[in-house]
């Protein structure tokens, strides 16, 4: 299977919310787009959408169950990237160690 991190309490609660925060869902083919978008990617629909949060979690509901897989990316936070500085001083201490192991 996947090689994902543990759910943490309420993570499915959290992406729902800048699930819903960051999609619309457009009136004509109802599928749900990102609200970058200024047009529907599947009908190209150009006017208002349904920004609704019931409509677009029905939606996004209605794309995970003809695509299961897409639910690892929902539900999984990545792993963060550390900084240009945080990787400096993970090196330098890391290398600290190495010259302080009288052991190795």
């Amino acid at each position: 299977m996947h090689n994902h991190p543990e759910r943490s309490p309420g993570l499915l609660d959290t992406h729902r919310r800048l699930a819903v925060g960051n999609l619309k869902r457009c009136p004509l083919c109802g599928t749900v787009n990102a609200k970058l978008n200024c047009e529907c990617f599947v009908c190209r629909w150009y006017g208002a959408f349904d920004c609704e949060a019931d409509s677009v979690e029905e939606g996004l509901i209605e794309v995970l169950e003809q695509c299961p897989e897409l639910a690892d990316c929902i539900l999984y936070i990545p792993r963060r990237r550390n900084t240009l500085f945080e990787q400096a001083s993970d090196w330098m201490e890391d290398r600290m160690r190495r010259h302080l192991d009288f052991e190795g």
